[in-house]
């Protein structure tokens, strides 16, 4: 029996190690750098190698470069190395300051220094080209040397740096002339360079051109942000005119736990500004007709419903009208009370009474992606007094996307686990594993109470 027990308490110990194993993989993992580089200290006479990066470093995107190792430079000598930033002296320390890492060809100096594993760190804001890498040769006069006494090489890893990632959002995202829409700036402390709190946090936005502000404020400061705490700022702009605007980038200045200052900046904006969904006709009419359109921001094969008001003053005679519907190439009529009338144009006729109001419904389906115009031409007259027929053009802009692309939510929403940051919960099979520890946790307890019976 106590053998039985023993296999027992065994079994629990491994299940409850296993579980610490897989909780501490998954806490320590973290975010792949972008780039990984060799640089080699060997090199032609008098030039030294240098290594490109494979990536584009984004214009004005703040990276954080991580150098690391040690390389030769006097073979057959005891204190012949070096790493980025020191090299070796005769006392087998690395005291001696030698900036040995250049960046397209400057040498550089490190942010943060960790002597003791020979890591250094490096911020560097990227100017949409490549970033080449070579290492100075370490002569003891200072000067560049012929490299033939060199060997080994440094690792070169790049990140982004920033850990404040920015979100711009206008919502609505597409509205009508007149109308209003709140853009939301959020910032959140994302720990992307596995550090804590950010201080000194400001927040820049800027009211575009051909807006007013109508309430909130396009600047915010918060004195501090904890690792996944965030922040949003709110205002609410209105245009003068319609068109499509592009909202430039929301900028934040922060400082790490180092002290070091950071600039991050958010995604531009896109905003569609439709003229007012009632597009009256700007003559005279004897009557009032409206083209308004249900929803004039679409996925590609969506009905859209287009609904035009016609209303018959009480003071006229029967008004007769003929509605001409004209889709643009990528869109197609589905109403059934139209009839094709050739050149791509669909029309029906309708009779309203004095005084009288009537919705014609007309569905269109979206075929292609893209920002189409719908065109409506409203014909109408009178008794039978054909010969003062009044006509008119209105006009409707659609917006269609792609089916896989809808329009964003107005606050950006991110579903966390308190604490995880990307640990035990995230790693693949862990499913699988937690129903296989319950069923040994089963079968033990099973087996204990039948002994106890």
């Amino acid at each position: 029996m106590y053998r039985r027990y023993r296999i027992q308490e065994v079994a629990l110990s491994s299940i409850i190690l296993l579980l610490i194993i897989l909780a501490t993989q998954g806490s320590a993992s973290t975010d792949p750098p972008l780039d990984t580089i060799q640089v080699y200290a060997l090199g032609p006479k008098d030039t030294g190698s240098s290594v490109e990066s494979s990536i584009v470093l984004e214009k004005d995107r703040e990276y954080r470069i991580v150098v690391s190792g040690v390389f030769q430079f006097r073979r057959g000598k005891d204190w012949g190395w070096a790493d980025a930033q020191f090299r070796m002296g005769r006392g087998n320390a690395y005291d001696d300051p030698f900036n040995s890492i250049e960046f397209n060809g400057e040498r550089a100096s490190a942010a943060v220094s960790d002597v003791e594993n020979h890591t250094y760190t490096f911020y560097r804001t990227g100017d949409g080209k490549k970033i080449r890498f070579s290492i100075f040769d370490c002569l003891t006069t200072g000067e560049r040397g012929g490299y033939d006494d060199n060997a080994g090489a440094l690792r070169v890893e790049i990140y982004p740096a920033t850990s404040l990632p920015v979100t711009k959002v206008p919502s609505p995202h597409t509205i009508e002339e007149g109308d209003t829409t709140t853009v939301t700036v959020t910032v959140r402390n994302a720990g992307a360079t596995g550090t804590g709190e950010i201080r000194d946090i400001v927040v820049t936005d800027f009211v575009p051109i051909g807006f007013k502000l109508m309430s909130g404020s396009v600047h915010a400061e918060y004195p501090l942000l904890k690792p996944d705490e965030s922040r949003t700022l709110q205002y609410v702009i209105k245009p003068h005119a319609s068109g499509t605007f592009n909202l430039d980038p929301a900028e934040v200045s922060y400082s790490d736990e180092r002290g070091e200052h950071h600039t991050a900046r958010s995604d531009s904006a896109t905003l569609t500004v439709v003229a007012s969904a009632g597009l009256l006709p700007t003559a005279p009419q004897n009557a009032s007709v409206k083209l308004h359109g249900e929803r004039t921001d679409v996925v590609i094969g969506d009905n859209i419903l287009l609904k035009l008001s016609a209303v018959n003053l009480i003071t006229k005679p029967v008004m007769h009208v003929q509605v001409i519907v004209i889709p643009p190439s990528g869109m197609s009529v589905t109403s059934s009370g139209f009839a094709m009338s050739g050149a791509g144009q669909f029309t029906s006729d309708y009779e309203i009474a004095p005084g009288v109001g009537r919705n014609i419904e007309v569905a269109i389906v979206a075929n292609q992606v893209g920002n189409f115009t719908v065109e409506g031409r409203v014909v109408y007259y009178f008794g039978d007094d054909i010969g003062t027929a009044e006509d008119y053009t209105l006009e409707l802009p659609i917006r269609v996307r792609s089916a896989d692309v809808h329009p964003p939510p107005a606050t950006p929403v991110t579903t966390t686990i308190p604490g995880n940051n990307g640990g035990i919960l995230g790693l693949p099979g862990f499913s699988a594993v937690l129903l296989v520890i319950g069923l040994l946790i089963v079968i033990i307890l099973r087996n204990t109470n039948r002994k106890h019976r």
